[in-house]
């Protein structure tokens, strides 16, 4: 009796081993882009890049293997074209059990800030309102802002969507005269000064110049905005 339970747990020992050993090994195209971004930081480039493969196999299923490995030989970057081309060897426990030329292009990545939230037209941007994304250089335009400096406690001109670019003509100073606001003008000079009430012809932020009429004498002048309820006129 003893004898056969001993060979039973022999067989088992067996089938465990031979299913242990035949295990499946997958490798995939973000296994080879993250071997390729490491031998770009081995040959000296150190900008963040996203890859897009154009020629050579990028997935593998080997039916037995514990543990693989990916070596990239023979890199040739084109900055200019911002093209590369390689071999990849793919060794399986120690052995090159695949190898395929590799060609396509790299992009280098930047660091943008964008809405981490629908902001609505008329908010004020604040800290927590932005979250950093890396997108393609290629990508971003000269209207873009992408600094969360320059975005701070700025106001939104139109809504702003979740994770998308912001343009320069999407945001602006925040308005603290409205259109239809009666105000207070102040008429310098540089003996004296008088004031007089005036309505906003146009929204206006602080520092900016907007339209005023004078209702007394019906002419249209311009004023420095300088708080929510007075502007400067300057006599000439």
């Amino acid at each position: 009796m003893n004898k056969k339970i001993a060979y039973i747990f022999l067989l088992f020992g067996i089938l465990f081993k031979s299913l242990s050993v035949s295990a499946a090994v997958y490798v995939n195209e973000k296994d080879v882009s993250t071997a390729l971004k490491e031998e770009f930081l081995n040959e000296g480039y150190e900008d963040e890049i996203e890859i897009e493969f154009f020629g050579g196999k990028t997935n593998y299923e080997f039916l037995e293997g514990n543990a693989f490995k990916i070596m990239i030989v023979n890199l040739k970057i084109d900055e200019t074209q911002e093209r590369f081309s390689s071999q990849a060897e793919i060794y399986v426990d120690g052995q090159v059990k695949g190898k395929t030329e590799l060609s396509g292009k790299f992009y280098k990545l930047a660091e943008v800030y964008v809405p981490s939230r629908n902001i609505k037209k008329g908010e004020i941007i604040k800290e927590g309102d932005l979250k950093p994304i890396k997108i393609r250089n290629g990508r971003i335009k000269n209207t873009h802002i992408t600094d969360k400096e320059k975005l701070y406690n700025k106001e939104a001109k139109r809504m702003l969507k979740e994770g998308k670019l912001i343009v320069d003509n999407d945001v602006g100073e925040k308005i603290i005269i409205r259109k239809g606001d009666v105000i207070t003008a102040l008429y310098a000079t540089p003996h004296m000064q008088i004031s007089a009430k005036v309505e906003a012809q146009e929204d206006g932020a602080k520092g900016e110049k907007i339209e005023l009429l004078n209702n007394k004498s019906q002419k249209h002048i311009y004023g420095e905005v300088i708080d929510a309820e007075t502007v400067k006129v300057d006599i000439q």
